[in-house]
């Protein structure tokens, strides 16, 4: 009997071990999981089109008609999920909101702005109404290559190097950034005045006039280590109450003769 016993408990023994190993084996040879599929974050900077060289004048008007930008301009909303800067072109100008805390200085990188990218020597001409009454407001041109490379050219409050209402031209090119020009050097309360950037090879210089019956003057030169091809446009900055800043238009032009004559 102890004899049956012991056979029966050492079929069931020798059962069980091969059992356990069957699932040994196919548990360690089962493929993972399949992984969950995810879709990918869009970029909040939209691809840039093809550069184009300014052979011709264009003019940018901002049509209360239409939706879309014109080709090859982007409107660049570094915030625009999160705390958007709005926009409109209700009065047939480009009227932009500008809320505190919108800049391109320092570690804050996230101003609006309209850009479009340009190869060779132009000139880029804008008419902007803005009041900034505080430090800092400005609104105006902006020459762009990338976030650690750009100069700003705007009527502002403030800003490095002091001063109240005027003109000011700030650049970065890698981690040096700094003023040709500020509010104390030029000076201006005027509400609404037209700028002009004028590319020749690698020097920019800047030109500013109340209206199409005064003479432009030039504000400030700027020697850069840019590449041929470059953003240039619109750009607004704020990082004091919220100002309204009006785009009456763009023009780009084939570079001509220097116009402090």
């Amino acid at each position: 009997m102890e004899e049956v016993i012991f056979k029966i408990q050492k079929f069931w023994w020798i059962y069980l071990t091969v059992v356990a190993s069957t699932l040994m084996i196919i548990g360690c040879g089962s493929p993972p999981p399949a992984a969950k599929k995810t879709t990918p974050t869009p970029s909040v900077t939209p691809i840039p089109p093809e550069a184009v060289q300014v052979d011709k004048p264009v003019n940018v008007s901002f049509s209360t008609y239409s939706k879309d930008w014109p080709v090859g301009w982007q409107w660049i909303d570094p915030d625009e999920k999160d705390a958007p800067t709005t926009k409109d072109v209700k009065g047939g100008v480009l009227r932009v909101r500008v809320p505190n805390g919108k800049d391109l200085y320092g570690d804050k990188r996230n101003a609006p702005r309209y850009i479009k990218p340009i190869t060779g020597d132009f000139e880029i001409e804008t008419q902007v109404k803005v009041l900034p009454k505080e430090n800092y407001q400005g609104a105006g041109l902006l020459i762009y290559l990338d976030g650690n490379n750009y100069m700003r050219f705007e009527r502002a409050y403030g800003g490095i190097g002091g001063g109240g209402e005027g003109i000011r031209i700030d650049v970065r090119e890698g981690e040096e950034y700094h003023s040709i020009v500020t509010p104390n050097d030029i000076q201006t309360e005027a509400p609404e005045i037209q700028m002009k950037i004028v590319r020749s090879g690698p020097t920019f210089s800047a030109y500013w006039r109340i209206d199409e019956e005064s003479e432009w003057r030039e504000a400030g030169v700027f020697e850069s280590k840019f590449p041929e091809t470059i953003f240039t446009g619109l750009v607004a900055c704020n990082t004091a109450r919220e100002i309204i800043a009006e785009f009456g238009y763009i023009k780009l032009l084939p570079k001509t003769k220097r116009l402090d004559k």
